[in-house]
């Protein structure tokens, strides 16, 4: 306790040192905390189901990575539940969720809700249990008698967490809907299965001759039995699957491939965490680093002292356990700061719905949170006391009481420490640098893909249509009206429909050239978007041949298909796609004839152009909801009440709260690799600033030792312009070799990096040298600081 004591008076006696100690290391324990909150959420924490090792989520096994090919049939998921063994059971949910409607009609007016249909079992397979009420039964799989559990985001934000919601009637698209149920805190579908998204509803799928006539809509997840690993299901699933497509060869291709739930959810993002979570280590070492740089100058400062200490008795051990004492409390100061700093990080970072990174949301400073940083705090607090304490054991106490002064000097062993230190420093700074700079480039490249469309000044507006209509004719008329509603309202540039927007919600379609054969399996897919005549021009895609729909393509016209370039040279690459049929496949049904073509938009922001091919609403009643794309003549804050304010004066029972900008949907496609570039980004900028208060301190702390010297030879005519050269190459010698020591463990990390990387190598040689310069500058910069003010010296007051 006496050493403790005498610890705090010491570091009390420097306020100044104590407070930079503690901001360093804050800054390094802080990010450590907060990036182990985000990862023990992201990648360790179990999934919030019933253990969750036993779990393996099933989706279709084609290259083709869109919702229609990655998806199951009805009667293929029956069939895995009747015949399967390697599952104990078998459950799913509407893959296409997002394009069906759900309004509910409440008192303050209508309110667009989020609903996924599941399978009246999917709960039971996962092993989750309503923290009211009760899970779906039999005889509730069915349109017939409508039925909801409800998310507790929603029913605390909604419902005030109301016990009584249990047993409520809600009005969901003009129904009756019975909440039957709330789900538990711990589990979020959206969190899980749909990251991003705000899930509120869980209704039952019902699997029923209906449902399979939709083709595939399934993605499943099952229980496996004891002794079962996702191999065997595989092997077994291939097996029933192979008997299905001899006994049924008219459902296409039936493939399965099993992988753990585990795996599912979080094999996209293990490998960009890891690397974040490395980097964060990295920082705490150069802050570990930066701070022993501190506390070997101070015990440099008090080293007399501590030489008097010893010739009057004190022992070496406890002055090492005070040396120590005092980097532990500094530490511990330092982990109790950056606790602070990592609470609101985390929670900053997790209540951004954007990233759709899964479990990002549940990410707290926690427990186990908390837990890292005490440790990660008595850690770099020994790590930090280490040299000094080395050094004091070094010491040699008739030298120190000889020299000159009140300190002394520690000898070169110590001075090799301190540069060592530096020279670890700037090469953990260049490694992050390097590694930061390739994904920042990669960043750049994804978001100067070319779109094939104007994002800017474009809002899309959810629309919902609550009633009823008599047929397809006045459901299209309906929507024909809303549109020139809009058009009327001052600054709406253009306006268009479609039944999603680019960049989401990508299902596919069989789609062949007529008179062209295909072997089984190997049918063209294309994407089908479902739009108004006014949506590709509003959206600003390019005509490149052809025609846009217009008057002449109304429902009783022969029906029309406009296609993306892509499509065109894949399907006719010999001749001109104007005029030619396109074909269902493997159906054989007509899809209707090509009347243009247009440029190509992207499915994903990251993926090559796929086939694309758009039909006109009039002629395709294959849509639910539909999105309302309105582009503005000018800035879209002004158009966004007033356009909400027509919608509402149209038809007050559409909820049109609903909105977002064609900007935010690129942005939210872009969203994990933004997250993972800028927070690699501002861990490097960290280290690179202490790498340079690290060069910094370490040539201020020898202009210091080297006064006399200096003076001298500015008394003897040396020029003060080779005073600073002589100071600042000391600092430049020292970058070099932490910045080549950088390179060559970026050059061997470079690998880990490469699946990140889009549109850059991972061994870009141009990133390599300018990252070096980057460096090398600010080290120049941090030298160049102490040596001004060395070659300012007054040679005749230093000598005296």
């Amino acid at each position: 306790m006496n050493t403790v004591r005498f610890a705090i008076r010491q570091l009390a006696r420097t306020p100044g040192f104590t407070v930079v100690a503690v901001l360093t290391l804050a800054l390094g324990i802080g990010a450590c905390a907060a990036m182990f909150g985000i990862l023990n959420a992201v990648l360790l924490k179990p999934l919030p189901v019933q253990a969750p090792d036993r779990l393996a989520f099933v989706e279709g096994a084609g290259a083709d990575k869109g919702l229609s090919a990655r998806t199951l049939q009805v009667e293929t998921l029956l069939a895995w539940q009747r015949e399967s063994r390697a599952f104990e059971a078998v459950g799913g949910y509407f893959a296409f969720f997002d394009y069906q409607q759900y309004t509910l009609t409440a008192a303050d007016g209508p309110q667009r809700v989020r609903a996924v249909p599941v399978t009246q079992n999917f709960l039971d397979v996962l092993g989750v249990r309503p923290q009211l009420g009760r899970n779906f039964v039999q005889a509730e799989a069915t349109w017939d008698t409508p039925t909801a559990l409800m998310s507790d985001r929603y029913w605390r934000r909604h419902y005030d967490a109301d016990p009584g919601v249990v047993g409520r009637t809600l009005s969901i698209n003009g129904k009756p809907t019975t909440v039957i149920g709330v789900l538990p805190a711990s589990f979020d579908f959206g969190s899980v299965f749909a990251p991003g998204s705000d899930i509120d509803l869980l209704t039952p799928f019902p699997l029923t001759e209906e449902t399979q006539s939709w083709g595939n809509t399934l993605f499943a997840v099952g229980r496996l039995a004891p002794g079962a690993t996702p191999s065997s299901a595989q092997t077994e699933l291939d097996t029933i699957n192979a008997r299905l497509s001899a006994e049924h060869p008219d459902r296409g291709r039936l493939d399965a491939d099993v992988k753990s739930l585990e795996a599912y959810v979080r094999g996209p993002f293990r490998a960009a965490f890891l690397i974040l979570f490395g980097a964060v280590v990295c920082l705490l070492l150069i802050a570990c680093a930066n701070l022993s740089n501190l506390l070997l100058t101070r015990a440099q400062a008090r080293r007399k002292e501590t030489a008097v200490r010893v010739a009057l008795g004190a022992r070496r051990l406890h002055l090492i356990a005070q040396a120590l004492t005092e980097s532990l409390l500094l530490a511990l100061g330092g982990g109790l700061l950056g606790v602070v700093v990592a609470a609101f990080v985390t929670n900053a970072l997790s209540g951004l719905r954007t990233f759709s990174i899964p479990l990002l949301d549940t990410a707290r400073v926690d427990l186990p949170a908390l837990a890292f940083a005490f440790a990660a705090a008595c850690f770099a607090g020994a790590l930090c006391g280490l040299w000094p304490a080395l050094a004091l054991w070094r010491g040699e106490t008739q030298t120190a009481l000889r020299a000159g002064g009140g300190a002394g000097d520690m000898g070169p062993a110590a001075a090799r420490t301190r540069r060592g230190l530096v020279v670890a420093q700037v090469a953990l700074a260049c490694l992050l640098l390097t590694g930061a700079s390739l994904l920042i480039r990669s960043f750049v490249a994804v978001m100067n893909v070319e779109l094939g469309f104007r994002p800017q000044q474009a809002v899309a507006w959810r629309v919902d249509a609550v009633r009823s209509f008599e047929n397809d004719a006045e459901r299209v008329a309906y929507y024909e009206r809303m549109v020139e509603r809009v058009l009327a309202v001052p600054g709406v540039a253009a306006a268009g429909l479609s039944d999603t927007l680019p960049l989401g919600r990508n299902r596919s379609w069989g789609a062949a050239a007529e008179g062209v054969t295909y072997a089984r399996g190997a049918y063209p897919i294309a994407s089908p978007r479902l739009v108004d005549r006014r949506y590709l021009e509003t959206l600003g895609v390019p005509l490149r041949a052809g025609r846009y729909f217009d008057a002449r393509d109304g429902a009783d016209a022969p029906k029309a298909v406009i296609v993306s370039e892509t499509m065109a040279r894949q399907l006719w690459p010999d001749r001109d796609p104007l005029g030619q049929r396109l074909m269902g496949a493997p159906d054989g049904q007509a899809h209707g004839t090509v009347i243009g073509v247009v440029g190509d938009v992207p499915r994903a922001i990251e993926e090559a152009p796929t086939p694309e091919m758009y039909f006109d609403l009039r002629q395709n009643a294959d849509y639910g909801s539909v999105e309302l794309l309105v582009r503005s003549s000018g800035a879209t804050d002004a158009l966004v009440p007033a356009v909400r304010a027509a919608l509402r004066e149209f038809d007050p029972t559409l909820a049109s709260g609903d909105y977002t900008t064609l900007e935010a949907v690129v942005g939210h496609a872009a969203a994990p690799r933004r997250l993972t570039s800028s927070m690699l980004g501002g861990f490097s900028s960290l280290a690179l600033l202490l790498a340079g208060l690290g060069v910094y301190g370490v040539i201020a702390y020898s202009i210091g030792q080297r006064t006399r010297e200096i003076a001298v030879r500015l008394a003897v005519g040396s020029r003060r312009r080779g005073v600073v050269g002589l100071i600042v190459g000391e600092g430049l010698r020292i970058a070099v070799l932490g910045a080549g020591i950088g390179l060559v463990a970026a050059l061997a990390g470079a690998r880990v990096l490469q699946s990140l990387l889009f549109g850059v190598s991972a061994f870009d040689p141009m990133t390599f040298v300018l990252n070096a310069a980057v460096v090398l500058g600010v080290a120049v910069l941090a030298a160049l600081i102490p040596a001004l003010r060395a070659a300012a010296t007054d040679p005749v007051a230093a000598l005296r």
